[in-house]
């Protein structure tokens, strides 16, 4: 008959172990608390897996997981959140011992709340992908507290982005056109290739698109035609917008190209704005909500809320609340 495990002092580290399943488990220093951790893993063998497991070994299979079934952008993402992470807990602690406060003081590093945000989200990600695949059966930053997302309230009128397109050089010039004629994601003006490009309309399958459930559908105006005549005509595989290297475009090297702009116009200019601005005069030119969301990829309205920030538009709220009160007063 097989012996029953029991914890056991070692002398040697000062604390208490046990051994399960072939498994050698650190229950603590203290005897009455090493009792309580032996009998909880006891009731529960599936929790010896997070007592026996550590946090770096557990990112290792995640990332090499998303790596597969993700975008090459998300595995990126993720990998050098969970390094960042890793190198903050070290590579030795157990997902047993992990505590909300050891997340939540590494997501201090980051300054903005909305980068909190993501670096908590995508280590709360990890643990509930191990408990879909039944590698535990618990999370153990569950409910964790997160910094609420800030809303990007960059904006800008006509008359800002002529200035900003005037400091513009280059292939700079029709990569910042076509965002604002588009409103299309940065990352979709990137990534647009040949391939995409069909008569009036741009299409990235859903396996290209965010979401991954629908087709992206970016319908070309005449201006946007013009834009792509030339990078068409170009005869080149991959990326259609590229920089005076030729070479696709990053993200980097956008913003690099931007932060020098905002020294010489003397606001901040981001290539998300121009997204943001689409929505807002798009609105502002009565474009119903419906289509606007269809136009920018939404599945809904709800989303158009976070890029029409008609508040900062004084005179059309001004015109709207004049048409309000002469709608419902017949008080002149």
């Amino acid at each position: 008959m097989a012996r029953q495990p029991k914890p056991y002092f070692r002398k040697a580290q000062k604390r208490w172990v046990c051994t399960i399943d072939g498994k050698r488990i650190t229950l603590g220093e203290n005897r009455e608390q090493a009792m309580d951790e032996f009998h909880r893993l006891m009731l529960n063998r599936n929790q010896v897996a997070a007592a026996v497991t550590t946090v770096y070994e557990l990112s290792q299979c995640y990332l090499s997981w998303v790596e597969v079934h993700r975008k090459p952008g998300t595995y990126e993402n993720h990998k050098r959140y969970l390094e960042s992470f890793i190198n903050a807990v070290g590579r030795t602690v157990k997902v047993s011992r992990l505590k909300r406060r050891h997340v939540t003081d590494w997501s201090e590093k980051y300054a903005a709340t909305t980068t909190q945000n993501d670096a908590i989200s995508i280590v709360n990600r990890m643990f509930n992908w191990a408990i879909e695949k039944e590698y535990f059966d618990y999370n153990p930053i569950a409910n964790i507290k997160k910094p609420r997302r800030r809303r990007r309230e960059i904006v800008y009128t006509p008359g800002q982005w002529q200035e900003i397109r005037k400091h513009a050089t280059g292939p700079l010039v029709p990569l910042l056109d076509f965002l604002w004629l588009t409103g299309c994601r940065p990352l979709e003006a990137r990534a647009l290739e040949r391939r995409h490009v069909h008569d009036h309309l741009i299409i990235f399958p859903p396996d290209e698109s965010k979401g991954e459930t629908d087709s992206r559908v970016i319908f070309i105006t005449d201006t946007v035609r013009r834009i792509l005549l030339p990078l068409l005509e170009n005869g080149k595989s991959g990326p259609l917008f590229r920089n005076s290297k030729g070479r696709p475009w990053t993200k980097d090297a956008i913003k690099c190209r931007l932060n020098r702009i905002s020294q010489k116009v003397g606001f901040r200019v981001i290539a998300y704005g121009a997204r943001h601005s689409y929505a807002t005069n798009a609105l502002i030119r009565s474009v119903d909500a419906v289509s606007l969301s269809h136009l920018m990829g939404h599945r809904d309205t709800r989303m158009i809320n976070n890029y029409a920030h008609l508040a900062q538009n004084v005179e059309f709220l001004r015109k709207q609340a004049n048409r309000a009160s002469g709608a419902i007063g017949g008080v002149t």
